[in-house]
């Protein structure tokens, strides 16, 4: 029989009050003042490290910047314009010109310049004519990038109704901003590492109860059960999901469609993350389900995903501030090619139910605000996938996801492989990475 989510016999342990999870108020202060300090310290060195003394963000409803929610947020409006130009003082000046007000005070207590123009006949576009030339900027800095999706915003209609707004002078001066959002966005503050930390520990703590007999009972639950789950407590603790859970049930090396009966001896991976505020996550974590009388995974199982940890360690041992991502593949896989590994593609990772030889598949990428952050890629040097975001250094204090695969065949599986899932968080400090969670160390365990 199928099993429903909302039938599960055990409440969850967890709760927002026992994580420390803020409430409605708090949240909103601590997203107030993380904006304002960043907007204060992290975005004038990005735009004079890339000469740009305007950055200027448009939106417009339905059609929000993918930036839009670090410089405040709120509701896009008919057309709006958000500013930010360097006076030669300490903080730039940042400008909101909109066609409403919003029902928070974030405008007015973080922006210098406030102007509402509401549903005026001539719009957004004298207003915004005015700002630009009142301050004569030499380069202004727009949102459009053949490289970083996060940093190309500005769709082809409010590219063409800036240029016009502003007319031809100063639309000879708009240049790219992606690299002054990759700064802005990838820089972190310190009180900022506190806050993902957390929401890093609030993550493993849902998928390692997703993956607990609280949830999981065989021969009555299935994937879509524990997806379902996983979906209903993120929103019962007040978290967004990030992406939707992907459980994957491997048995005997075979992956099992989502409707199957998980069954002891099957193995569940779980890839998700989870949405707080500014911030988002990516983690895996890996369970055997122990026959009944069992207490220990088999020992050719615990092999193998003691040979992803070894992986795990060398990847995480390339990387140091300042090294080419794409470099960083390539030095692990010519490791792993030593130990008897087989390249596996981004295309092909974990899509086979049976390997012939050892493989390996590796594809990091920075996570902090976005699951697939604007930072480096630690990836093959696939342009067409991944821009020049494998081509840029590893930063000092920046976050990233390491992830990867290993396939191992198992003999009591007929060769069939073992795909060991791992995905962690760390950010990469000076001596290396350091994880923001303890990573999974060993096979969690689900009592039949």
């Amino acid at each position: 029989m199928t099993y429903s989510y909302d039938r599960l016999p055990v409440p969850a342990p967890v709760s927002a009050e026992s994580l420390g999870i803020p409430g409605e108020r708090e949240r909103y202060a601590l997203r107030k003042a993380i904006i304002a300090r960043r907007l204060n310290t992290t975005l004038l060195p990005a735009m004079r490290q890339h000469g740009i003394d305007m950055w200027l963000v448009l939106s417009r409803e339905f059609h929000p910047d993918p930036v839009l929610e670090e410089i405040g947020g709120g509701w896009p409006g008919v057309r709006n314009a958000y500013m930010f130009f360097d006076t030669g003082a300490d903080v730039p000046e940042k400008v909101f010109i909109g066609s409403h007000s919003h029902r928070e005070d974030l405008y007015d207590t973080v922006y210098d310049v406030v102007r509402l123009y509401g549903y005026s006949e001539e719009g957004l576009a004298p207003h915004l004519r005015q700002a630009v030339e009142e301050r004569d900027p030499k380069r202004i800095g727009i949102n459009v990038s053949p490289t970083l999706p996060m940093a190309d915003g500005l769709s082809a209609v409010l590219k063409g109704y800036l240029e016009q707004a502003i007319g031809p002078q100063y639309a000879g001066r708009l240049t790219s901003a992606e690299l002054v959002v990759r700064e802005f966005r990838a820089t972190r503050l310190p009180e900022e590492v506190g806050v993902y930390r957390r929401l890093c520990e609030w993550t493993v703590a849902w998928e390692e109860e997703a993956f607990s007999p609280r949830v999981v009972w065989p021969g009555v639950t299935t994937a879509d059960d524990i997806h379902w789950w996983m979906r209903a407590k993120a929103r019962e603790l007040g978290l967004g999901v990030e992406f939707l859970p992907g459980i994957r049930v491997t048995r005997q090396g075979n992956n099992m469609p989502d409707q199957a009966v998980i069954l002891p001896g099957d193995v569940l991976t779980v890839d998700a993350g989870l949405a707080f505020e500014l911030y988002r996550t990516d983690y895996k974590r890996t369970a055997y389900v122990l026959p009944a009388g069992e207490e220990e995974p088999p020992r050719a199982l615990q092999d193998a995903f003691a040979e992803a940890l070894r992986a795990r360690d060398q990847l995480a041992s390339h990387m140091r501030p300042g090294a080419i991502a794409h470099q960083v593949w390539q030095e692990t896989m010519d490791w792993a090619q030593g130990e008897g590994y087989e390249v596996a593609y981004p295309a092909a990772a974990g899509r086979r139910d049976a390997v012939s030889a050892k493989e390996i598949g590796i594809y990091c990428h920075s996570v902090g605000n976005a699951t697939h952050d604007i930072g480096a890629r630690i990836a093959v040097d696939w342009p067409m996938a991944y821009g020049d975001r494998v081509r840029y250094p590893l930063g000092l204090d920046r976050w990233y996801s390491i992830e990867f695969h290993v396939s191992i065949p198992i003999p009591e599986w007929e060769d069939r492989a073992f795909t060991v899932s791992i995905e962690e968080t760390a950010a990469l400090g000076a001596g290396g990475v350091d994880y923001f969670v303890p990573p999974q160390s060993a096979l969690l365990r689900i009592a039949a």
